[in-house]
């Protein structure tokens, strides 16, 4: 018996081995979250090739929650919220260019993080908290009450340095955090930006589209 046991154990570490490296070398160049949505199948973005992926592979803590009525944006159908700890932080495994030296070659992401409160706790008081990327500070997230019925979005480009990013919710003592999508896309950095030194980040201002009739989001 002892030695069935035994033999259970080794299959299940040989296993449990396989699946981890097989996940290490999982990497994203495009990579959408919905964050705190249950729907194990992706969701399918309609703009695009990209699939929203659910977050259970991305972040070890918090809780989902669904809200009580549908949005008109998918992705805020949903949220994962933090009641435990000082700072809650989905780790992002991204995929980073080479140059054909051997050092790599730093590459700028895109990435965006959206918060729709939708009164979900029924306490009609949004929180204030902190967002992080890699330790550094990103931005103050104060999210809409239920009578701004909009989502609230931060943006930045940002270098990585390795082959993943952290994003962090920083608890500063003003509420519960949450997060309703986090998204990381790759940015031709041969193009693109070209003066953005390594260790300068840039945040949006604002995003006009000239010309049109009617806001997109």
């Amino acid at each position: 018996m002892e030695e069935l046991m035994m033999v259970l154990n080794m299959i299940l570490v040989v296993l449990l081995s396989i699946s981890l490296q097989a996940f290490s070398q999982e990497r994203y160049s495009d990579l959408r979250i919905d964050c705190g949505a249950s729907n194990q199948t992706p969701t399918r973005n309609p703009d695009g090739p990209i699939s929203w992926l659910t977050d259970e592979k991305f972040v070890y803590t918090g809780e989902n929650q669904l809200l009580r009525y549908s949005q008109n944006f998918s992705t805020m159908n949903s949220l994962r919220y933090f009641p435990d700890g000082q700072k809650n932080c989905y780790f992002l495994p991204l995929y980073l260019r080479q140059s054909p030296s051997p050092s790599p070659l730093d590459t700028k992401f895109l990435f965006r993080a959206g918060f729709y409160y939708g009164n979900y706790d029924g306490l009609s008081k949004p929180p204030s908290f902190n967002l992080e990327i890699d330790g550094n500070f990103w931005a103050t997230v104060t999210a809409n009450s239920t009578s701004n019925n909009e989502p609230v979005y931060h943006e930045m480009i940002y270098m990585i340095k390795r082959d993943s990013a952290q994003v962090c919710l920083d608890n500063i003592g003003d509420g519960i955090p949450f997060i309703s999508s986090l998204e990381a896309t790759a940015i031709d950095m041969r193009n693109t930006y070209r003066l953005m030194e390594n260790k300068t980040a840039l945040l949006l201002h604002s995003r006009t589209n000239y010309g049109a009739n009617n806001t997109i989001e």
